[in-house]
């Protein structure tokens, strides 16, 4: 199987968010996406998908070698492979990318957080660093416009926390801050054990409320002249943002069903978002003639 088409499958596959993200990104543009989304498919996810602590370690450790081998121009690996191409066509740092591993041992050391200070470190790591790449894959002409990395990286961290709860709660990791849970009065070892009841409900609003405010403030800060070139992000971040609010809407049922929004909406509002994105950059137009 070609890189690409194993990044595809893995980060993208039909009906994925990230599938019809991409339907608007500049086609010089697309396998970089590609690249770095199934890159961090891959790294983030290794805890969730080996119940055995010492297995995930060394899957980890495989990664870290693997991206010293990227660095020095000899990948393995399908996707690392992919991410060098990415690395010569849009001339980034591949040192950053140690970031995500950094961030996914966070998921074998800790298993609790004290406050959402802590653990803004690790969605920091596992979050802001692919979508710092992202940006810079996509291009831009405004400085400010890479800060709105930090912003969406965050607000699509703390979503899939949301909907990876159960599976971090099978693996004995609470990504909730201790300080809001404690203050709801929520018992952490009956929520370890699978035990949810309305007291849990004002942590996850507060959960929600952050990533809203993080993708809100992402779509929002972009300058009017790069919002073509980040068409494919902004449309990432409504697309989660519509999910939080269907999980929201639904009282966050999370360990008793898995939410998505069906293709049909994620198209339209892919469609919706990029045609608003062109509107708006018509803005820019308008003034500089």
């Amino acid at each position: 199987m070609e890189p690409l088409d194993y990044c595809r499958n893995k980060a993208a596959p039909t009906g994925s968010s990230l599938h019809y993200a991409l339907l608007f990104a500049d086609r010089d543009t697309t396998p970089g996406l590609l690249a770095i989304s199934a890159l961090h498919a891959e790294i983030s996810t290794i805890a969730d998908d080996c119940s055995e602590p010492g297995v995930a370690a060394v899957k980890l450790n495989w990664w870290a070698e693997e991206l010293e081998r990227l660095r020095q121009g000899q990948p393995r690996h399908p996707v690392s492979q992919a991410m060098a191409s990415a690395i010569a066509d849009h001339g980034l740092d591949a040192t950053v990318l140690d970031e995500l591993v950094t961030g996914a041992r966070m998921d074998l050391e800790y298993g609790t957080y004290p406050s959402f200070r802590e653990l803004s470190v690790y969605c920091h790591r596992l979050g802001v660093t692919p979508a710092q790449i992202a940006v810079q894959i996509c291009g831009h002409e405004d400085p400010g416009s890479l800060a709105v990395a930090h912003d969406l990286g965050m607000g699509l961290q703390l979503v899939r926390m949301l909907r990876r709860l159960p599976r971090h709660l099978s693996g004995g990791r609470v990504y909730l801050p201790e300080d809001e849970l404690t203050q709801a009065g929520v018992d952490r070892d009956r929520l370890l054990a699978g035990h949810t009841d309305d007291a849990l409900t004002p942590v996850l609003t507060e959960h929600a409320g952050r990533a809203r405010n993080f993708l809100d403030n992402a779509s929002s800060r972009v300058a009017d002249s790069d919002r073509m070139r980040l068409r494919p992000l902004l449309i990432t971040a409504v697309l989660y943002r519509r999910l939080l609010d269907t999980i929201e809407a639904d009282g966050f049922p999370l360990l008793q069903r898995h939410h998505h929004l069906t293709p049909l909406r994620k198209l339209g509002g892919a469609w919706r978002t990029a045609r608003h994105q062109r509107r708006l950059s018509r803005r820019t137009d308008k003034a500089a003639s």
